[in-house]
């Protein structure tokens, strides 16, 4: 039987962090997870999907400025009057992590918060993707047809929103070296270099 592990991605915008996991689930033929997440905890809650993407990088900033909200680990249920919160939303797709964990299937997660989420299980891989300031500009020019002063503001906007939503969420400081076990630099690596990597710190802890 194969054995049950994760990876999971953290990534600055403009890194290529999704393509990184997406070639590493291909080449460990293992399961892909990104927005997919957001669409399985509507689906299981009830909620709209369109408020966890609200909460998944549309939240209003000033709530950051709030005390951070403390992780539980369980979810409210209907007719609870924070069921619709942030917060609640936030453990509705914690649960859902965690379900699939659970279930054994190996595979790779793109972003929310999953190294905290899943920080507590075995056999998990956490990965966190940066690269240089031009690199990233030059890329997100490239995607979103912007110039290069829309993409520096867009990078910087987008690095402080995920950087206050995990803190946020989690109490913890997003990049920090010291919540992952492989930190890349995928400009001075490049892509292939940053899969290879990632594969082998996956057969390193024995998981493949």
């Amino acid at each position: 039987m194969a054995k049950r592990f994760a990876i999971t991605i953290a990534r600055t915008l403009g890194s290529d962090g999704g393509e990184i996991a997406r070639r590493v689930a291909q080449q460990l033929n293992i399961r892909f997870i990104d927005k997919e997440l957001l669409s399985i905890a509507s689906s299981e809650s009830g909620i709209s999907e369109a408020l966890f993407n609200v909460m998944d990088e549309k939240l209003n900033r000033r709530i950051f400025r709030q005390s951070t909200a403390a992780y539980r680990g369980e979810v409210y249920a209907p007719g609870h009057e924070d069921f619709l919160s942030n917060k609640n939303l936030f453990e509705y797709q914690s649960k859902v992590l965690r379900d699939i964990y659970n279930q054994g299937e190996p595979f790779i997660v793109v972003g929310r918060a999953g190294s905290f989420i899943l920080d507590e299980f075995p056999n998990v891989v956490k990965v966190n993707v940066v690269a240089s300031e031009q690199y990233c500009v030059e890329n997100i020019m490239d995607r979103n047809c912007i110039s290069e002063s829309e993409a520096r503001k867009l990078i910087a906007k987008t690095n402080k929103y995920r950087y206050d939503f995990f803190k946020y969420f989690t109490g913890k400081e997003w990049g920090n070296p010291l919540n992952y076990d492989l930190c890349l630099n995928s400009s001075s690596l490049g892509i292939e270099n940053c899969v290879q990597l990632i594969v082998e710190s996956v057969q390193a802890k024995g998981l493949i």
